[in-house]
């Protein structure tokens, strides 16, 4: 495909990285030269300079040669004017970085009317990733499928966890058709897609599949960890994802204290959460920490714009013996260094919203375009996590999986059917309409047969 991408910040980065590793002819353009320059140096795209609202930067990008356009400046109107002008250029399909919530409620009389096929906001992005997380104390990080139905987890098997020295096989055999683990990450670089006799070491980062209604219980367990359900909660630095965090989390009854040290920022937190406890203050001032009792949290989220001071106050939290703390980070090399002295659970909002970006894209790449629902990057790209909906184009529906040919390193994770969960085993088979994970390693997959060999 043909993608123009208006914007050479964080996301804009993300996407022109993941879509020219997909052999995608990437054209970016941004104000900024010297952005467009690094992008160019750094990966495989033609870089254009000027604003993406005018008419001759849009023409010298090539634009109606462009068979989609993805806005991400940090301007929600300067993203919708550049989606509605190349729409009239004759871009089929346009997306919009926006985070106005006002702009998102109008997004059906957007899409009718103006063409704009997706909006997406990175902030209720990244707020909502978190507040999955909390639902699951032990695990670093949760992903959703099957609209919630079916959860993977991914936890660090320390000394003393039960599954330590365990083949996998044995493991799944005391959780029968609860979960599968069907990932593990050794060493940081070594990546598996593991099979029954494979053994489960100290440090190992597993991704386990299960059904939301026991994945948490599953978690505590292979973990290892005395873990409790969180009622209170810290968060520092009054964001936007801050604001959609505090909301989801007092909508379930819990206590949310918000920490800002900007007054005005206080007063515009005050009006959308209602709920929350705001204190204008910096988190810097470790009496101010003290005197709201950072100690008795039982979670801690940072949340500013600094990646170093949302990491700081996060190690002080988990060395002061917070049980759980999210430290959202922009800068992707950073977290990499993060994971070599040790973390809780890392957000990059890029990321998240990047991931959107890309299932959507490889989508409209396959015929089936509507039967690819989510895509998940896992363990630094290495990993991909995709669901399906199978329907007649699927050529081994009805046949046990046993029977069929599957690629290297791919696994069928789980099956909703009719919203009964399967881990499935040689003997089971894909039937029309139900929804399928697939798991994959050094693959691209674009529809169910893709996997085969």
């Amino acid at each position: 495909m043909n993608i123009t991408i208006v914007g050479a910040g964080k996301l804009g980065g993300r996407l022109a990285k993941l879509l020219s590793e997909e052999n995608h002819d990437i054209t970016v353009i941004d104000i900024r030269e010297d952005k467009v320059e690094q992008m160019v140096e750094k990966y495989d795209v033609q870089g254009v300079f000027g604003s993406g609202t005018h008419y001759d930067v849009l023409e010298d990008a090539d634009i109606k040669s462009s068979d989609l356009l993805i806005a991400t400046t940090p301007y929600d109107e300067k993203n919708i004017l550049s989606c509605l002008m190349s729409r009239k250029m004759g871009v089929k399909n346009t997306i919009a970085r926006v985070r106005d919530p006002e702009y998102l409620r109008q997004m059906n009389f957007m899409r009718d009317e103006f063409g704009i096929s997706m909006m997406i906001n990175p902030d209720f992005a990244g707020a909502l990733e978190i507040f999955r997380i909390l639902q699951f104390p032990s695990a670093i990080n949760i992903e959703t499928f099957s609209n919630g139905r079916i959860d993977m987890a991914e936890i660090k098997i320390d000394g003393e966890s039960p599954v330590n020295n365990s083949k996998i096989k044995d493991i799944s055999s005391k959780y029968r058709d609860k979960m599968l683990i069907c990932a593990v990450c050794r060493d940081d670089d070594e990546v598996y897609i593991p099979n029954g006799d494979f053994v489960i070491k100290e440090n190992d980062i597993i991704h386990i599949t299960g059904s939301h209604r026991y994945l948490s219980r599953i978690v505590k367990d292979l973990s290892g960890k005395k873990s409790s359900s969180i009622k209170n909660l810290l968060l520092i630095g009054g964001s936007r994802i801050a604001i959609y965090l505090s909301n989801l989390l007092s909508s379930i009854g819990k206590n949310v204290i918000i920490v800002e040290k900007n007054r005005d920022k206080c007063k515009r937190i005050c009006e959308h959460c209602p709920e929350a406890s705001v204190i204008c203050g910096d988190a810097n001032d470790h009496d101010l920490l003290s005197e709201i009792g950072i100690e008795r949290m039982d979670a801690v989220v940072s949340l500013t714009d600094s990646d170093e001071t949302n990491f700081l106050l996060s190690m002080y939290a988990k060395n002061i013996g917070v049980p759980k703390n999210v430290t959202k980070i922009n800068n992707h090399n950073l977290a990499k260094m993060l994971d070599k002295i040790g973390r809780d659970t890392l957000i990059n909002v890029s990321e998240i919203t990047g991931d959107t970006i890309t299932q959507y894209v490889r989508a409209k790449m396959s015929v089936n375009s509507s039967y690819m629902k989510t895509l998940y990057n896992l363990v630094d790209g290495k990993i991909e996590a995709i669901e399906f909906v199978a329907d007649d184009y699927v050529s081994f529906l009805g046949k046990p999986l046993a029977s069929i040919k599957l690629k290297k390193n791919i696994l069928i994770a789980a099956i909703n059917r009719k919203n009964r969960i399967i881990f499935p085993g040689g003997d089971d088979a894909v039937e029309r309409g139900d929804t399928i994970i697939v798991v994959s390693k050094e693959h691209k997959i674009y529809n169910l047969n893709d996997i085969l060999v």
